[in-house]
């Protein structure tokens, strides 16, 4: 659209001048008094003189507009402040964009930049050792909605939960339930809550088993029962759970050591196996294989394990592995990208980290759950709020934010509650639609050049960003950015919807050019929730 030959004629006039563009950034003006867009390379090219040819962005941007040729699209640009540069579009062509919004429909924002490539997403992942929690929720509702975005822009994109289905955290498992049966000794560290004795009471057969394999049983029970389930409920979607016990089973484990050795990087020392992490920036290397002091035995570490699995997902030709991990996982996050620098595939995996969740309920933070023991599950959430509610709130901040989950803003029916107010404007939009009836379909199309008002051109303005979010998430993965544009364009509808008359507005071009705009908004609504997993409900 208008945006993308803007950056493309700006670029002409910056080079022009002799300055290296890069990549230049024209967004959407904070206010239409200001234009339609704004440009700020003007104060990023004065950084760029030094010595005695410094300029002021002012005056680099006077110099940017006297060799910008004014195309036909464009009504007026002027220099605003310390140096932007303010583009305002003839309100005929800002207009016809709500056309070709409604001829695209639903596919109003999708690209091809990804096709032909291949990525891969993994997210939650959550130890099969209990119910999920509220940051395993959110890990969820991000890691689906960036897949969205991403399969939305061409790519091929696999969503993938590894199982962490064996080692000492399986063998706790087992040996929770054993002690809360009385079979064993209780200990500070094993797992808690209701569900553990349901999972005794369920396996009551089995109790004569080791920790170890009566840990695998209750493990590939919880996974099915407790945690598929609820995935379920979040509308959340796998290509594959891939299980951590394959990685044995397959002999990835001698693969990656072969490779490791062969590339000089792996040593033996005190009868264990290391990986020369230290090379790559670690602060001293890291163990592969421990030795069993006595019995001449090795066993894998969970990080090697890891990079058997990473190693085995990337030979498959994605062009980038985003694994998502909570923000705990800082320093092993780091372990592992220099584990795949090391196998050769450095820039492959990208690693988004995410705070936690806490609960708060009349200011006071919720801590305890009678199920679990000793945190809230996602099932719990849900019961109260719902799957729209939790997956909006979940992806409200950035993954490097916490998120203090208000639960009674959450529950609210009005319009405090940003879900309510998106969702109720889209019903709004439908309503008007279903009032409008199809005998004015049939009448001639309105005439969009008459939509000038500043409600109006400010609405569309926002509609015609939403391909550019959609394409700028690919690169950034901030998801977050939704929440904020599908309430900021419930807004635009709000202000619009008060200040214009739709239904029986005169002359009746206008009232139907007013209709295709609120047809516009509702296709691109429904577009932005579709993406996040939040419903775009008819009627409310």
């Amino acid at each position: 659209m208008v945006k993308k030959q803007l950056k493309q004629d700006l670029k002409k006039a910056v080079e022009s001048l002799g300055y290296q563009s890069g990549d230049i950034v024209v967004s959407i003006s904070p206010n239409v008094l200001f234009g339609d867009y704004t440009a700020n390379i003007a104060l990023q090219l004065a950084k760029q003189k030094d010595g005695g040819g410094k300029q002021s962005p002012l005056e680099i941007a006077k110099e940017i507009l006297q060799k910008f040729d004014h195309p036909d699209y464009l009504e007026k640009a002027e220099v605003a402040g310390p140096g932007f540069i303010n583009f305002f579009i003839k309100p005929e062509i800002t207009s016809q964009q709500v056309k070709e919004i409604l001829e695209e429909g639903e596919n109003f924002g999708k690209n091809e930049n990804g096709k032909g490539k291949k990525i891969q997403v993994e997210f939650i992942s959550a130890n099969p050792t209990g119910p999920l929690t509220l940051a395993n929720g959110r890990g969820g509702a991000l890691g689906d909605t960036l897949a969205n975005v991403l399969s939305f822009s061409g790519y091929e994109v696999e969503r993938e939960y590894y199982v962490n289905d064996t080692g000492n955290q399986i063998r706790l498992l087992g040996e929770s339930v054993l002690a809360a049966e009385g079979k064993i000794e209780k200990k500070e560290e094993y797992y808690q809550g209701e569900y553990i004795k349901e999972l005794a009471s369920e396996f009551s057969d089995k109790l004569n088993l080791e920790p170890q394999q009566l840990g695998h049983l209750l493990a590939d029970y919880l996974l099915e029962k407790e945690i598929k389930p609820a995935i379920n409920r979040m509308d959340v979607h796998f290509d594959q759970f891939y299980s951590e016990r394959s990685v044995y089973h397959r002999g990835l484990i001698d693969q990656v050591k072969i490779q490791l050795k062969a590339r000089s990087l792996a040593y033996e020392k005190d009868g264990a196996l290391w990986f020369k992490s230290s090379q790559f920036g670690d602060e001293k290397d890291r163990v592969l294989l421990t030795s069993e002091e006595g019995r001449g035995k090795t066993e894998p570490t969970y990080f090697l394990a890891d990079i058997a699995h990473h190693l085995d997902d990337l030979e498959k030709g994605y062009i980038k592995r985003i694994n998502i991990l909570g923000a705990d996982h800082h320093d092993y996050a780091k372990r592992i990208e220099w584990a795949m620098e090391a196998l050769g595939f450095k820039d492959k995996i990208e690693i988004i980290l995410m705070q936690m969740v806490r609960l708060f309920k009349e200011g006071q933070e919720v801590r305890m759950s009678k199920r679990a023991g000793t945190f809230v599950t996602l099932d719990e959430l849900l019961d109260l709020v719902g799957k729209d509610v939790a997956r909006f709130f979940f992806l409200m901040y950035s993954p490097d934010s916490q998120i203090d989950f208000n639960l009674d803003l959450a529950r609210k029916q009005s319009h405090k509650n940003p879900v309510f107010y998106v969702q109720y404007a889209h019903a709004r939009m439908s309503n008007i639609l279903a009032k409008a009836g199809d005998s004015r379909e049939k009448e001639e199309p309105g005439d969009y050049s008459l939509l000038k008002q500043p409600s109006e051109t400010a609405l569309i303005s926002h509609l015609v960003a939403f391909p550019d979010l959609v394409q700028e998430t690919t690169q950034s993965y901030q998801v977050h950015k939704f929440t904020s544009y599908t309430t900021a364009l419930a807004d635009f509808f709000h202000k619009f919807y008060e200040n214009c008359q739709v239904l029986g507005a005169q002359p009746p071009r206008l009232e139907q050019a007013r209709l295709g705009l609120v047809k516009a908004a509702k296709i691109t609504l429904a577009n932005s929730l579709n993406l996040m997993g939040v419903s775009a409900p008819e009627r409310m």
